[in-house]
């Protein structure tokens, strides 16, 4: 059997598996694999990435609605859990962001939403950090933006969550 090569950009890495279980991650280089064997399961992109969401209607535990806006700046930290124990990480992400945001957004005020965005933050934070890493990504920052609803009769461009 002839040997074969892998070649992993920077940056990047690769989800190695032999038989069709993990065999190993390889970083970036020229790296030798056994061709019928061996098969990258995945590439994965180990930069930073970006998620963002514009301003949308939430509503606050007083049945008023905030209008509430995000990004979060996460990396793949662990290449084989971020392959195998989540499908698709940014779609995770947004969606377990969102729904922590209308969770706790139900839990307080409008005012205190707009006015004390810390704890918003705070919470939704220790829920985002946590679960990510669970999934091999490391979430790096999570910035908010929390306002009231436009006044009636004034365009808005707030879009539906889904």
């Amino acid at each position: 059997m002839s040997l074969g090569f892998v070649v992993v950009p920077e940056g990047r890495a690769a989800v190695i598996e032999r038989g069709g279980r993990f065999r190993t991650v390889l970083g970036p280089g020229r790296h030798l694999v056994l061709p019928f064997a061996d098969r990258v399961r995945a590439r994965v992109d180990l930069g930073e990435q970006i998620l963002s969401a514009p301003p949308q209607p939430v509503e606050a535990g007083d049945g008023r609605e905030v209008l509430i806006g995000y990004e979060v700046v996460f990396a793949v930290a662990d290449p084989r859990l971020a392959t195998y124990e989540i499908a698709d990480p940014a779609s995770a992400i947004d969606r377990l962001t969102r729904t922590a945001l209308r969770q706790e957004a139900g839990l307080t005020t409008a005012e205190r939403a707009v006015t004390a965005p810390g704890d918003l933050h705070r919470t939704v934070w220790t829920v985002l950090h946590d679960t990510t890493a669970r999934w091999g990504i490391a979430a790096k920052e999570l910035e908010l933006t929390v306002s009231p609803p436009a006044a009636p009769g004034t365009p808005s461009t707030a879009q539906e969550w889904y």
